[in-house]
Order: C-alpha cells, then sequence, then structure tokens
C-alpha cells in the first residue's frame, strides 16, 4: 500500500509514512508550521524533484531540516552572512521561488537553496506585523498540529488489517496534510472515511486485493490537485478501470486427457458402425 506526495513525487508506505523516520522527519517538519508556510515549503521542496524519478523521503527530510532552524530562528544565512528573515520572509520566498519555476525562470530541479535565501535574505517587508506562532505550533487552525496527527493515527486503528479501508486512510492522510478547504475536523476523519468506505462497497468498486489497491491509489492520486475536500463520488469517478488478470485473457490450455478420451469414444462409435 503506496501513497504518493504529489508535489515531491516520494512514494511510500502508510506504515512507513508513521514509522520511517525520515517520513516522520518530513510530517514533523510541515505540522510545525502554520498552514500556509507548510503548503508553500512543500510546494517548494517539489523543485528539487529529479526529472526522471521521485524525490526520496530521506531527501525531502533533509532538504527541509536545513531550513527549519533558520526558520524558527527567523534568520537567513547566506555565504557566511546572517540576514533577519521572519515569517513573511519565508513565506514570500517560498511563493517567489515557485513563481520563478512557473515563469521559466528556473532551471530545475533546484540543486541547493540559494536562490530562496538571497529572496527571503533581501525582503523588505510588507508593512504587516510578522504573525506569531501559537503554542500548539500551527496557526490560524484552531487547534494543535497534535490534533492532526491524532487524526491520521485513528485513520490507522479504523483501518485495522482491512486492506481497502489502508487505501483509503492512505488517501484522507495525504489530503489531510494538504489543508484543503473544508476538510473534516481531524478527529472527525475516520467517521468521514468510514462514509466514504461504505460508498465504494455499494457500487462494487473495492473487491479486489489484488488489482484494487492500485486503483485508489490513483484516484486519490488525482484528489489530491482538488482545490477543495472531494466527496466520494470525485473518488469513483477517478478510479480507473480494473485491469483483467493476464490468466484470464489467454487461452485455455488444452486438455489432452479429455482430448484422448473423445477420440477414444469417436473410435469406439465407429468400429461398432464397421460392424
Amino acid at each position: 500500500m503506496n501513497i504518493k506526495c504529489p508535489n515531491c513525487g516520494a512514494v511510500h508506505s502508510l506504515d512507513s509514512l508513521i514509522n520511517d523516520a525520515d517520513a516522520s522527519a518530513v510530517l514533523k517538519a510541515v505540522l510545525e508550521m502554520d498552514v500556509e508556510m507548510g503548503k508553500a515549503a512543500i510546494r517548494y521542496v517539489g523543485l528539487f524533484r529529479p526529472a526522471k524519478s521521485q524525490l526520496s523521503w530521506a531527501r525531502t527530510a533533509k532538504l527541509l531540516n536545513e531550513l527549519m532552524p533558520m526558520m524558527k530562528a527567523q534568520t537567513a544565512e547566506r555565504d557566511g552572512v546572517s540576514s533577519p528573515a521572519p515569517a513573511e520572509a519565508w513565506l514570500h520566498g517560498f511563493n517567489e521561488t515557485v513563481n520563478a519555476r512557473d515563469q521559466g525562470r528556473l532551471k530545475l530541479p533546484l540543486k541547493s537553496h540559494g536562490y530562496l535565501l538571497e529572496i527571503v535574505s533581501q525582503w523588505q517587508g510588507s508593512g504587516l506585523p510578522s504573525p506569531q506562532p501559537s503554542p500548539t505550533g500551527r496557526g490560524g487552525e484552531g487547534g494543535a498540529p497534535s490534533k492532526l496527527r491524532q487524526g491520521v493515527a485513528a485513520l490507522g486503528a479504523w483501518a485495522g488489517e482491512d486492506w481497502a479501508k489502508q487505501e483509503i486512510a492512505a488517501g484522507f492522510a495525504l489530503l489531510a496534510a494538504l489543508n484543503l478547504p473544508n476538510r473534516p475536523a481531524a478527529q472527525d476523519l475516520p467517521v468521514v472515511a468510514e462514509i466514504w468506505y461504505r460508498k465504494l462497497m455499494e457500487t462494487k468498486e473495492i473487491v479486489s486485493p489484488e488489482y484494487d489497491p492500485i486503483r485508489i491509489q490513483t484516484g486519490f492520486k488525482v484528489l489530491q490537485q482538488s482545490e477543495t475536500w472531494p466527496q466520494p463520488a470525485e473518488l469513483l469517478r477517478n478510479l480507473p478501470p480494473r485491469l483483467i488478470p493476464r490468466a484470464m485473457l489467454a487461452k485455455p490450455a488444452p486438455d489432452k486427457v479429455k482430448g484422448r478420451q473423445k477420440m477414444a469414444e469417436v473410435k469406439d462409435v465407429l468400429s461398432k458402425k464397421g460392424k
């Protein structure tokens, strides 16, 4: 059961996301930021993705951990020079770097944070006060990052050993991290996941643990591009057709024993007619 980040392309299982040190470091770093900062940071890290491969959890964690000390200290260090860099400066830097990509002014994949740090270190301010980090670490949500972590953990408990629920839980975990508008409250994620599960079961779209997991993963990958929290019908629309097992496409092998028996019966009939 794999899940894939829509920005960096990193692929891992839900179990690894929780238990793998690098994957956990990525999740921890993002949850320590406020909503807008976290989303901007993930988009920025995606600029390091190699053209023909994915960005590993280890590489993603390393990139974020290189920035976190400076972000927490509200400074930007470049070429041995330290410049003041409040939260607005970092948000501006992330967004401007992504904009530069969109405008064709960046050569990808990025190799270092040089471009970002240049923008952040030269930030002049917007005249607005810097947002103060909430005591829970994730401002603007009215709740601690631990609530989202608890919600993801509750999804895992809800899924148990059921392969279909595990796939839905994995998709929900990634959608929740994107903080889409109309996202269910963290504590309600398992309840909403159960509704999705029942909808899919009613339509007979999840029946094969051999062929359907990749279909669910593909559907959730499309949903990660949504502008608001999606509905079950949207997942159903984006499920690819179920693959037909190769064994069903192959012509059945001839049954030689039955063939010999049939020939013997024919010969017996002919011999009786000859008499």
